[in-house]
């Protein structure tokens, strides 16, 4: 998983990693044993309303959220976003890192 493998990297930049995960705690729980991840990952027990205030649940006729990933700057706005085009997307650790760049401090 990106994020992990980049999990060190993305706290010294001075940000948070939290994963949100629409599966039930056992797919949650899975998730963090196959991935060995370090940070938090929350769920929402099939409820949608996160996805939903995000717009991205059921953008590709799945019942699904997309796999996105979104930063938050420290005055609550999203300062990046990159909506998933599938269930597997990810988006690259240096990525993130270079977009965690130009947020201001």
């Amino acid at each position: 998983m990106e994020l992990q493998k980049h999990y060190d990297e993305i706290t010294t930049a001075g940000a948070q990693v939290l994963a949100v995960s629409t599966d039930d705690l056992s797919g949650a729980e899975s998730i963090i044993r196959i991935g060995r991840i370090k940070f938090p990952v929350l769920y929402t027990s099939k409820q949608n309303e996160i996805p939903i205030s995000y717009n991205v649940f059921n953008l590709h006729g799945d019942g699904l959220a997309s796999a996105s990933v979104f930063i938050i700057d420290k005055n609550g706005n999203i300062a990046y976003s990159d909506i998933g085009d599938g269930p597997y997307h990810q988006v690259s650790g240096k990525t993130i890192l270079s977009e965690l760049v130009k947020i201001p401090s």
